[in-house]
């Protein structure tokens, strides 16, 4: 037996029957062999119960090329309604499996896996320290299916489609597909909101600016329907607007109204003055 499968095996041993300490409570794991006859998704564990209820985490442990174990990391939790939610994390580069997801018929819950490929010896490890935890399927691994709750791809979390958090730090609010740092398919409401940005217009207020006249301003507005440098309506329906830069292009033009308001009650005066004088 090589030195290092008698190693993998006495770790798999020692995880099956070592009580741990997780999360703060007094907690052992259950262990079962089971195999993978084909790609696709298939069940590694479940709970049956009122609601199909419970949370709990189960790991995956296979061996791959020079017996390196290569394991998936399932946490998972399901409430009494339909809402459940799902995490991933995978030390596989390998393409053993390509995520997780839970499902759900009656009273089962039941916790898959996608397999993309076949695995004749697969490794099944259960933390007990959850409530209403899972029980292991052994043995060649039934087909998944039913009511799919949740699913999360490798290192991704995803509660019911309602929040999602990807592999590559994009969070999505009533969204599993964000396209920003932060997606919300939905109204927000808070307290305040900071922006931070760069290039603050004052520059408006420099030596040298061209500040542009308001007959050209009119001739601009006259050819496209809309002030300079504010983008078009079709523009900003289609793509929306980042906040940052539109409070910028606001306050510019708020800086060339009061330089045009200025210049204007400069005027006046000056023609007030020439009324006063024709007056005397």
């Amino acid at each position: 037996m090589k030195p290092q499968y008698f190693l993998y095996r006495l770790i798999m041993l020692i995880g099956a029957i070592f009580i741990i300490f997780s999360s703060g409570h007094l907690s052992a794991q259950t262990a079962a062999t089971a195999s993978v006859s084909t790609a696709g998704w298939k069940r590694v564990a479940y709970v049956n119960n009122l609601g199909g209820r419970g949370f709990g985490k189960v790991t995956l442990f296979t061996s791959g090329g020079s017996n390196t174990p290569n394991y998936l990391d399932i946490e998972w939790f399901k409430d009494w309604l339909t809402t459940g939610g799902i995490s991933v994390k995978t030390n596989s580069n390998a393409g053993y499996w390509s995520g997780a997801r839970l499902t759900y018929d009656k009273d089962t819950t039941f916790i898959e896996v996608n397999f993309t490929v076949a695995i004749a010896n697969l490794q099944l490890l259960n933390d007990t320290y959850g409530w209403n935890v899972a029980k292991l399927y052994s043995g060649a691994l039934p087909d998944g299916g039913g009511t799919v709750r949740a699913e999360a791809a490798r290192g991704r979390l995803n509660v019911d489609d309602k929040f999602y958090v990807g592999f590559n730090g994009r969070v999505g609010i009533g969204t599993s597909a964000p396209q920003e740092t932060l997606s919300v398919n939905g109204k927000i409401r808070a307290q305040e909101v900071k922006i931070e940005t760069a290039n603050w217009p004052d520059y408006v207020f420099a030596d040298g600016y061209q500040l542009p006249t308001l007959k050209e301003t009119a001739v601009f507005i006259e050819k496209n329907k809309h002030l300079p440098g504010v983008p078009k309506a079709a523009e900003v329906e289609e793509n929306g607007q980042f906040l940052g830069e539109m409070n910028k292009i606001l306050l510019q033009k708020i800086e060339e109204i009061t330089l045009h308001l200025i210049e204007q009650q400069q005027q006046i005066k000056d023609l007030q003055d020439r009324i006063n004088v024709y007056r005397k």
